[in-house]
């Protein structure tokens, strides 16, 4: 297991995803309360969002319909939507990037 740090966590993610033009730190998981009022309740860039579930020792795994990939924080505009990632690709990610940190036996 490598010790964690933010640094190492944005090296992976963009080792694995910056080869198609992607800048790590401007893919942005943002999420609303309701999707009635669309009111912005959680945004963390991606790097951000995955070491901070790594450091409490967990698997990052994002999947609701609260939540969303962006490339603008704070907002959940449509026109603003993350393209060229989703939710099943950023788990899957999240779950081998996890296990550099934690350990093979994490799901």
């Amino acid at each position: 297991m490598e010790d964690l740090s933010i640094e190492r966590v944005r090296a992976m993610l963009h080792a694995r995803i910056g080869g198609r033009g992607i800048d790590v730190d401007k893919v942005y998981i943002n999420g609303v309360l309701s999707l009635d009022d669309m009111l912005v309740s959680y945004s963390e860039t991606l790097v951000s969002a995955l070491y901070l579930k790594l450091q409490e020792g967990e698997v990052p795994y994002f999947e609701s319909e609260h939540l969303g990939i962006f490339s603008e924080g704070y907002t959940f505009d449509s026109k603003y939507r993350f393209k060229g990632l989703d939710f099943d690709e950023v788990n899957g990610l999240a779950s081998s990037i996890a296990r550099v940190f934690l350990g093979e036996s994490v799901a």
